[in-house]
């Protein structure tokens, strides 16, 4: 009884965090205001990611906890423009989580977005 009720939950749990991936948006403007600001704002497809690649949540929100009802921190909530003790500052953190996993999948000889180039990410509108 207890091993249904269990699967039971697992199921429905998975089920609504599918629902909020399919429902959440096909594209993200990563646009944040620095104080310096030099290159063009950035467009994430999102629903590419979580749902053609399969990219898991917390691959990219490390701190969101998935329970039902809740919604996931912008990256600026805590990272700042610049970095703070061990959190990276944001467009930092930003780099590094876009970066690190198109350089690995390239590694790993896979199809994945830009690596190097500025402009592949950061276009002119």
């Amino acid at each position: 009884m207890k091993k249904a009720v269990i699967w039971g939950v697992a199921v429905l749990l998975g089920t609504f965090i599918g629902v909020a991936i399919a429902q959440g948006p096909d594209v993200v403007v990563i646009n944040n205001k620095y104080t310096a600001k030099k290159k063009e704002p950035v467009p994430l497809t999102h629903k590419k990611h979580a749902v053609d690649y399969k990219i898991g949540c917390k691959e990219c929100h490390h701190e969101w906890d998935q329970k039902p009802g809740t919604q996931p921190k912008k990256c600026a909530s805590c990272h700042k423009e610049q970095g703070q003790g061990k959190v990276l500052g944001l467009m930092q953190a930003y780099h590094k989580s876009c970066m690190d996993c198109h350089k690995d999948l390239q590694k790993q000889g896979k199809p994945t977005g830009p690596t190097t180039k500025c402009n592949d990410c950061h276009k002119k509108s």
